[in-house]
């Protein structure tokens, strides 16, 4: 692959609604992510659909409909399998929102299932740290990062990503 491909490949952001406190999270340079009662979600080979069934049978075996293991199952799909190294992660904060580099592959660590914030992934701090406002951000990424949505894939803001971290 040319290193042309690569960049454009690699070029990839998400915008994580993260378990846990800002403070833990910038502390323990970590983005973090709930549901850690399913443990076995890093095993090689699972599929989207494999997903979706170990988090219906841990938290809603009595509902016969899957819409809700479904949508978590592809948050979870995203944070596990999708984000790779290197790639932006924007989480919004009260004050704005905070842009790291992600730095690992997800992890899980059990002594975290408690307080469900054992699906972790160690993460480069932009900005020192600082939250960036939101008046300081172009309107399509204002509207994204208000999404309800756990972990979406925002890519196609790319520059717009870019060019707030310039200015902050």
């Amino acid at each position: 692959m040319s290193e042309i491909e690569y960049t454009a490949k690699s070029r990839k952001a998400f915008i994580i609604k993260i378990s846990g406190t800002e403070d833990k999270m910038l502390k323990e340079n970590e983005i973090m992510i709930g549901w850690s009662k399913v443990s076995g979600l890093l095993k090689e080979g699972l599929t989207k659909k494999d997903f979706r069934e170990l988090i219906q049978k841990q938290y809603f075996p009595k509902e016969t409909s899957k819409r809700r293991s479904g949508q978590i199952a592809g948050d979870m799909w995203r944070f596990i399998r999708e984000i790779a190294i290197g790639n932006f992660v924007l989480i919004p904060a009260e004050k704005g929102f905070f842009i790291g580099r992600v730095s690992s592959l997800a992890s899980y660590n059990e002594m975290k299932i408690f307080n469900d914030t054992a699906y972790r992934r160690k993460v480069e701090w932009l900005n020192n740290k600082n939250p960036i406002p939101l008046e300081k951000t172009p309107p399509e990424l204002q509207k994204r990062l208000k999404t309800i949505q756990s972990v979406i894939d925002a890519s196609d803001l790319y520059q717009e990503i870019e060019f707030t971290l310039r200015i902050a």
